[in-house]
């Protein structure tokens, strides 16, 4: 749906955001705290957005659709939240929609202190923005880095399949670089397979 409905943007596009839809395993409806994959690239975007001045967190709505099972009402204490989660203001199940009345405040910018290194690694536009701020500070002075982390298993598994999808193009290189193997793959692998089908699918003869 993204790819197909939505508008790419570059880092430096102006643009306004007045309402953010996030997903959640979980949700607070008192405070409007939320649990998502555990990933925190919906806090990174809100960070990028907030501090590029693509949205105001004062005025910009956030709205989660879950099930009824899914709003937990002692769900965690407000202390529990870190400084960059973004907590909610409108929450949508199948039979009723909530407006959080004690929502928690809305961070802003992109906390670098808890960005860790293996999350920045996966994210281009994050390294993009940190090259252009730490380029206009004075020299020998960098951002802060956030302690090292084990990316959860669907982090993983995205960034493998990326890889994955790399190499084969990779193989595709190769092969069409080399045209006399292409030629001979073509010759030979495909005719074998070809021959090999043909037997599969021939009709067997009964014996008699």
């Amino acid at each position: 749906g993204v790819e197909k409905y939505g508008t790419k943007v570059s880092l430096r596009d102006e643009y306004a955001v007045d309402m953010v839809v996030v997903g959640s395993t979980a949700v607070c409806p008192d405070t409007g705290a939320r649990v998502g994959k555990g990933e925190g690239f919906a806090e990174l975007e809100w960070g990028i957005l907030s501090l590029m001045g693509n949205l105001d967190p004062a005025t910009c709505l956030v709205v989660t659709t879950v099930h009824d099972e899914q709003v937990v009402e002692d769900m965690m204490p407000v202390e529990g939240l870190t400084k960059h989660d973004v907590p909610v203001d409108i929450i949508v199940t199948p039979t009723r929609i909530i407006r959080v009345p004690n929502r928690v405040p809305k961070p802003c910018g992109v906390y670098w202190d808890i960005l860790s290194a293996q999350k920045l690694a996966k994210i281009k536009v994050l390294r993009q923005l940190k090259a252009e701020i730490e380029e206009g500070m004075p020299e020998g002075e960098r951002l802060p880095v956030g302690p090292d982390e084990v990316l959860p298993p669907l982090a993983a598994r995205n960034n493998n399949r990326g890889n994955s999808k790399n190499s084969n193009s990779n193989g595709k290189n190769r092969r069409n670089n080399n045209g006399k193997k292409s030629q001979n793959n073509r010759r030979y692998g495909r005719g074998k397979d070809r021959a090999a089908t043909q037997r599969a699918h021939a009709p067997s003869k009964e014996v008699k």
